[in-house]
C-alpha cells in the first residue's frame, strides 16, 4: 500500500512539473493588481445592476401599496353616480311612481309549512 501511495505521489509531482513547464508564469508588473481589480469589478457589474433594479422595484411596490391604502381610507361620497345605491338614485330623480313600486315589493320574513306567499 505504501509503495502504491508513493508511486501516485511521484506521478502527481511529474504531472504538476509538466504543467508548470507547459504554462509559463506571467511576469508580475505594476499593473497586475489594478488590472485584477478591474476584472473583478467587471464581473460584479451585472450583479450590481440587478440589485439596483431589485431595490427600485421594491421601493415602487411599497409606494404603490401605500397609495392604494390611502385610496381605501378616503371617505366615499354617497352622491356619486357610481357609488349610489339603486334606491338613492330613484330618490334623486323624484320619481314617486318608481319609488312606490320598489317600496311595495315585500319579501316574507319566514315561510313555514302550510303558509302561502301573498298573491300580487
Amino acid at each position: 500500500m505504501k509503495e502504491r501511495a508513493d508511486n501516485l505521489e511521484r506521478d502527481f509531482d511529474r504531472l504538476l512539473s509538466a504543467y508548470r513547464d507547459a504554462c509559463q508564469a506571467p511576469e508580475p508588473s505594476p499593473e497586475f493588481i489594478p488590472m485584477l481589480w478591474a476584472r473583478i469589478e467587471n464581473g460584479r457589474s451585472w450583479t450590481t445592476q440587478v440589485w439596483k433594479w431589485a431595490n427600485g422595484f421594491v421601493a415602487a411596490a411599497a409606494a404603490a401599496s401605500l397609495f392604494l391604502v390611502l385610496l381605501q381610507m378616503l371617505p366615499r361620497h354617497s352622491s356619486d353616480f357610481y357609488g349610489a345605491t339603486y334606491l338613492e338614485t330613484l330618490a334623486d330623480h323624484d320619481d314617486d311612481q318608481a319609488l312606490g313600486e320598489v317600496a311595495r315589493v315585500t319579501v316574507p320574513a319566514a315561510e313555514g309549512p302550510g303558509q302561502e306567499l301573498p298573491k300580487r
